[in-house]
């Protein structure tokens, strides 16, 4: 019977262990994602069935009906976001291989067109096909976020940061440090930080820079190709950050040490930042080697960009050598002289079209030419694209910009667009250029009421010929509606009155048409709109209804469109401008609530020291120290004791921050705590602390910055700044000049101060 039994059950039971197995290597999901080998070894070697995985004490006891349960938007995020996906459905016959190289480095760009013109040197297929779709791709992205994948976490927030979201420096600062990441994602990751405002992005470049040793031999596995790219990153993300990177010594010192790439690599940010004099060290570097030694180390076309002069730019025009050719174009640029300006423009006339696409980009790091609206107007579609690419956004060049706005071809078109975005006014046969406003015009109190009465009427009168009266009348007085709508912005700003606000005023001064767009439910107008109000402000004072209007409709205002709200108020202090600065004070945005702080430094305000004491526990460094800021201008001397607290804050920029109010308080406590770190064992500190001295003038730092002339370069250069400031000119050490050496020069000031000591 037992035979029986064993016989009759054999199929039934091969069939349950050949689905046992199949759900074993596939899992609950209708998704399998390998990404390499070492994802099939993992998968070798999980526990068997009779040795489980321990689970955390809390989990334990819960049953497997109960456990939590995957979300589904992280599941479809990783999907989407992934490399090297594999992705299977319930009906496919075989799994369907999704394209994606992962992050990977654009060679096709050089730097110095590349950073001008806003271009990514990181691409990543798939999240490029997601943020091209029509439909907006943030809920996904947000959804990447929270996996527990650093590649597909790092993908989704450098999405939005690419969207222009608010994102963190310090997460994706952590990320670039996390073993896992490849070094690829490592520079994309880089990348997106100086996306951020700089304020909050320097502290985290700058972090990440003092510890590129580490980082670098963190990815020495992946080939000498992906460090050298890495580390050339690491150099653009600190350009971006940096004031003036050829006063920044970490781009001049041990220039010549740096392999040929990172050479090359400074040099064209150098280019990039319009400087003009080259900095010694390198000029003395190249001055040492001959052509061929420059040409066989790989920098003749970056020496020529950037370094060569004159007669050698002039010499190398000439050559039959393309790369040559287009290099020694784009250094008459940099070098500009009036030689080497009538030689561009010989260039611009008379030479081939990729030479004067490189004479576009020369034409670029010149300021004060008038050459652009002819260049617009070139015969050929390449050099234009290079104008739409290179020309400055200013109401100066305005002709040339509609004139590409309207170019045959299609990519000068998307690429004038993408820079100038709603600031390009187009042309059209139905639609005439926008009208200039209509100036306001005095009003008596009773004429002023008449207005209002008509406007009130416009919407609300009862009977339609009393509407179309009104209408009428208002039309034929722009000049008195205007004037008498400001007259009483506060009490229309909250009036339902569509006629009002969607037809009549935006006939009489095109700032309403603005408005009614800012604050429009559709994501890129409102932000064209917000921005051309914002450009406005800088010029002129707005209409006091439009500021109203818009903190009436405040809550219309999305992550993108915030920033640029406190730009309009930049500089605003009246009532509604207050308003919507108090509102600031309390976002979540971090940009936005640090440009209230700044708003406040400018224009102190009543009853915000609380929100101002909110901001010293921010978790963001930069937020702090622009509340430190704040703070300060109140003058409220028992804030004195919270600066002193902040002594003690894990961040060296809050630091001195709180330094600095402690002094506007005449506090000692601000110039000890400075003392003491200056004898830190950092060096960035001690560089920080003597920059912050020097910047302070006071002449009892003159012992302090002298002791530091003992210190390393960086530090003993800005000790001599400082001192060469503090002191009158008449009394500086005598036969000293720039041209001496470091070492003289400090030995110079020390035997200057002993001298002095000697008379006290």
């Amino acid at each position: 019977m037992i035979q029986n039994y064993v016989r009759a059950n054999s199929i039934p039971a091969s069939l349950l262990a050949l689905a046992a197995a199949v759900t074993l290597l596939c899992g609950s999901g209708c998704r399998s994602v390998v990404s390499d080998d070492r994802a099939l070894e993992t998968l070798a070697s999980e526990p068997s069935p009779e040795q489980p995985k321990s689970l955390p004490a809390k989990l334990t006891s819960t049953p497997m009906d109960q456990a939590a349960k995957p979300d589904v938007a992280v599941t479809e995020a990783e999907a989407i976001l992934a490399a090297n996906v594999i992705q299977s459905k319930k009906n496919d016959f075989r799994p369907r291989k999704i394209s994606s190289r992962g992050w990977y480095h654009e060679a096709g760009t050089p730097l110095y067109r590349a950073i001008p013109t806003g271009t990514h040197l990181w691409r990543h297929q798939s999240l490029e096909r997601l943020l091209d779709q029509p439909e907006s791709p943030r809920e996904t992205l947000l959804a990447g976020t929270r996996s527990t994948d650093p590649e597909v976490q790092s993908t989704a927030m450098i999405g939005l940061a690419r969207l222009g979201e608010s994102v963190d420096p310090a997460a994706l600062g952590k990320l670039v440090e996390d073993e896992t990441t490849t070094s690829a994602t490592k520079a994309a990751l880089l990348e997106a930080i100086v996306l951020q405002p700089t304020q909050i992005a320097r502290p985290v470049v700058s972090g990440l820079f003092e510890r590129r040793e580490a980082l670098l031999s963190s990815v020495q596995i992946e080939g000498e190709d992906a460090v050298t790219l890495l580390e050339q990153q690491l150099w653009i993300a600190l350009a971006a950050v940096s004031q003036k990177i050829e006063d920044d010594p970490r781009f001049i010192v041990a220039f010549a040490q740096h392999k040929p790439e990172i050479q090359e690599t400074i040099l064209d940010l150098l280019l990039v930042a319009h400087c003009r004099k080259v900095p010694e060290p390198i000029a003395q570097r190249f001055g040492t080697m001959s052509t061929q030694a420059i040409r066989r180390v790989g920098l003749w076309p970056a020496y020529l960009r950037s370094v060569a002069p004159i007669d050698r730019l002039l010499e190398q025009t000439r050559s039959a050598d393309f790369p040559t050719r287009e290099a020694a174009t784009i250094g008459l640029g940099r070098e500009g002289s009036k030689e080497a300006r009538e030689a561009l423009e010989a260039i611009t006339e008379n030479d081939s079209t990729l030479v004067q696409v490189a004479a576009v980009i020369a034409w670029a790091q010149l300021d004060d030419h008038l050459h652009w609206t002819r260049l617009a107007e070139a015969p050929s579609w390449r050099v234009r694209l290079a104008v739409a690419e290179f020309i400055p956004i200013e109401p100066r060049h305005q002709f040339a910009i509609e004139k590409l706005s309207e170019d045959n071809s299609r990519q000068v078109r998307e690429a004038i667009e993408a820079r100038a975005g709603m600031l390009v006014s187009r042309k059209s046969d139905d639609a005439d250029a926008e009208p200039k406003p209509i100036e306001r015009v005095e009003l008596t109190p009773e004429e002023a009421i008449t207005i209002l009465d008509l406007i009130d009427q416009s919407q609300h009168a009862a009977d339609e010929s009393q509407r179309v009266k009104a209408r009428q009348t208002l039309l034929l007085e722009p000049a008195k509606v205007l004037t008498a709508v400001d007259q009483a912005a506060e009490q229309l700003a909250n009036y339902e009155n569509d006629y009002l606000f969607q037809v009549l005023l935006p006939q009489c001064d095109p700032l309403y048409r603005r408005l009614e767009e800012a604050i429009s439910d559709r994501p890129q107008l409102a932000l064209g709109a917000a921005r051309q109000l914002a450009q406005h402000a800088t010029q002129h004072p707005l209409p006091e209804l439009v500021v109203w209007r818009i903190y009436r409709n405040i809550d219309r205002f999305t992550p993108m469109t915030w920033p640029v709200l406190l730009e309009i108020v930049h500089e605003d202090q009246r009532p509604p401008a207050e308003a919507i600065v108090r509102r600031a004070l309390g976002t979540d945005l971090t940009q936005v609530r640090i440009a209230a702080y700044e708003h406040v430094s400018r224009y102190p305000l009543p009853d915000v020291a609380s929100q101002l004491c909110d901001g010293l526990e921010h978790e963001m460094p930069a937020v702090r120290i622009a509340a430190i800021e704040a703070l300060q201008q109140l003058q409220r001397d028992g804030d004195r004791h919270r600066f002193a607290e902040m002594l003690l804050d894990s961040d060296i920029d809050v630091q001195l921050a709180a330094c600095r109010a402690l002094d506007h308080f005449q506090d000692p406590r601000g110039s000890s705590h400075l003392n003491r770190m200056t004898y830190s064992s950092s060096k960035t500190v001690r560089l920080l602390a003597v920059q912050s001295i020097a910047a302070r003038n006071n002449d009892s730092d003159i012992p302090t910055l002298i002791r530091a002339l003992d210190d390393e370069t960086a530090i003993r250069s800005a000790a001599l700044d400082g001192l060469s400031s503090l002191v009158p000119k008449g009394q500086h050490p005598g036969q000293i000049s720039p041209a001496d050496s470091l070492d003289a020069r400090c030995a110079a000031w020390k035997n200057w101060f002993d001298r002095q000591a000697s008379f006290q």
